[in-house]
């Protein structure tokens, strides 16, 4: 049998191999912003109002003011960081950006990998084509094609609706909003998933479609993204989105890119 000091080192040297071997412990990512005095953030610009390119080739929505705000609030700089919504989560996960700010639906399949802050937007999900098309929910889009773009809110909700109620039907990846939506105006695809915003402008440029909306998929909110085990600056996340909302900020950028007040924004 062992003698104490025997076992005492025995034990001293496994919890020494333990330390060696265990994951790195993360960094505190608010700390780390503030020490480099830039913040990264990936934006979507094929989104609008929320992200897209205006007429100085600049992006531009009410995504990237507040990006600029939440850096201002830091006093730190602004690093904008242009992605799509099938790469933002990587972009996330390997530190290539410290926050996504792109009109970002909590779900919880993506909050296994992401920490959701409070929303500070709210939106509709729906399914919408030719007015004369006889859909009208998801059990009815039969063998109809459903052109999405890749990864989104809309692709995951439209899929889960078709697997239960339409099976037959076909859902169509596509890279981006804007491809999605060409596709749609071109023919590739019966109809498209998008946020209610979105096809108002659609239907508005392209009055000849006759577009108009199929079926609500779901109501929802966009959210500011972080990688998950950052308390610190998710608790920052959260206050800085408190405080635009008690101090109509956010209101002021509803008014500014949709024109109207800001919705009532559900609890999270």
């Amino acid at each position: 049998m062992p003698k104490p000091m025997t076992r005492l080192l025995v034990l001293s040297l496994a919890m020494i191999a333990v330390a060696l071997n265990a994951p790195a412990a993360s960094a505190n990512k608010l700390k780390e912003i503030l020490d480099r005095g830039v913040v990264r953030v990936a934006t979507l610009v094929d989104l609008p109002p929320y992200g897209f390119t205006d007429e100085n080739q600049e992006p531009a929505g009410l995504d990237i003011d507040l990006a600029n705000i939440l850096a201002k609030d830091l006093k730190v700089d602004l690093e904008l960081q242009q992605i799509t919504g099938i790469n933002r989560i990587p972009f996330l996960l390997t530190d290539k950006v410290d926050l996504i700010i792109g009109c970002f639906g909590a779900t919880p399949t993506r909050a296994r990998q992401v920490a959701f802050s409070s929303p500070y937007a709210s939106l509709y999900l729906g399914v919408f084509g030719p007015r004369d098309l006889p859909v009208d929910s998801a059990a009815a889009l039969g063998t109809y094609s459903v052109g999405v773009p890749r990864g989104t809110t809309q692709d995951i909700g439209v899929t889960e609706l078709a697997e239960a109620h339409a099976p037959e039907a076909k859902i169509v990846r596509f890279d981006d909003e804007a491809t999605t939506i060409a596709a749609q105006l071109s023919g590739q695809v019966d109809m498209f998933a998008t946020a209610n915003f979105t096809f108002t402008e659609v239907a508005k440029k392209n009055p000849e479609a006759n577009l108009a909306t199929k079926f609500v998929i779901r109501v929802s909110s966009c959210h500011v993204g972080l990688r998950q085990g950052e308390p610190d600056l998710l608790r920052w996340v959260d206050t800085f989105v408190f405080h635009q909302r008690v101090t109509g900020t956010l209101n002021n950028l509803h008014q500014k890119w949709m024109g109207e007040d800001m919705k009532p924004l559900p609890t999270f």
